[in-house]
């Protein structure tokens, strides 16, 4: 395939590093004998044949990036009244796999009915079952969003971040579409995009493997960061036959809608995780989160203002 033009706000693409992209599937295992691997084979070259071609990340689609964007920035800048408002950005990473994307879509919804932000909200997707439903997500992209939204938010907005997609160990999130592999996006260039937005006031989940490891990067008073796993553990539940992550299912779907707040949303998804992995005799994946003080507060605020924000019941 085509390398994409590394001045893109979509991104440059990047060689496969294919023994480091380990899907912590629950249920996986690896054939042990040459019989049951060369049947796989047959099998899956049966039905790569009856299979509907891969799409294509083509330049003529790379260069429309950039005008998808700045579309719905326009959008969403003719629905950002005078006062407090919440903006929404979702990054679902990996597009062979369309358990991210409707991970992102969960989210942007659970979000629009807490905090009426669907006026508001901008999605960078990576999703291979169809290539123009959303701007592509990558670095470049998630930096030319940010600053964009940067632009159109007043000082005292908050942005709500989501991320979704495979995690590493170290501090770096996948991203690749339709077989392309893209730069990872590492939690420093996050943090450094963050800053040069100008947006101050921040809650950022992320669900994927080793997403702790983002905390220390992005911590301030400031800002909520809520991650699916520490920084040294996997999560579960990633893989081309699921629609959500165990943190997906247990946040956003389980705890989000009937919380009181977004520390009681995140300890009860907290200990439905844990017992599901007790359950199931995975490792504990341990998720964390980091409440900014100022950021805490904040939230308290709109809630009390009640004007734009329903409380979260």
């Amino acid at each position: 395939m085509r390398a994409v033009r590394a001045d893109s706000p979509v991104g440059s693409s990047s060689e496969a590093l294919s023994t480091r992209r380990v899907c912590q599937t629950h249920g996986v295992f690896s054939f042990r004998f040459t019989l049951f691997a060369a049947a796989a084979l047959l099998a899956c070259d049966a039905r790569a044949a009856d299979a509907p071609a891969t799409p294509r990340i083509t330049q003529e689609l790379v260069d429309r990036q950039p005008a998808r964007i700045d579309a719905r920035i326009r959008d969403i800048s003719e629905h950002s009244p005078p006062g407090a408002q919440t903006y929404f950005l979702g990054f679902a990473g990996v597009g062979e796999e369309h358990v991210f994307a409707e991970e992102i879509d969960l989210a942007a919804r659970r979000l629009a009915e807490r905090f009426d932000l669907e006026d508001r909200s901008l999605r960078l997707v990576n999703d291979q079952r169809d290539l123009e439903k959303y701007p592509l997500a990558s670095p470049r992209a998630l930096k030319y969003a940010l600053r964009a939204l940067g632009r159109v938010m007043d000082d005292d907005d908050v942005l709500f971040l989501v991320l979704s997609s495979h995690g590493w160990k170290d501090a770096t999130i996948a991203v690749s579409n339709a077989g392309e592999d893209f730069e990872d996006l590492s939690a420093r260039a996050l943090a450094r995009m963050l800053e040069d937005s100008g947006i101050r006031w921040r809650v950022i989940v992320i669900s994927a493997c080793y997403a702790g490891s983002f905390i220390k990067p992005l911590a301030n008073d400031h800002t909520i960061i809520i991650t699916a796993a520490a920084r040294n553990r996997p999560s579960f539940g990633c893989g081309a036959d699921r629609d959500l992550t165990y943190f997906g299912e247990a946040f956003w779907r389980d705890a989000f809608p009937g919380a009181a707040s977004l520390r009681e949303a995140f300890e009860t998804a907290r200990r439905e995780i844990t017992e599901r992995e007790k359950d199931e005799g995975e490792r504990p994946s341990h998720p964390q989160s980091s409440f900014g003080p100022l950021m805490e507060a904040r939230l308290a605020e709109l809630d009390h203002q009640g004007s734009s924000v329903a409380p979260m019941r």
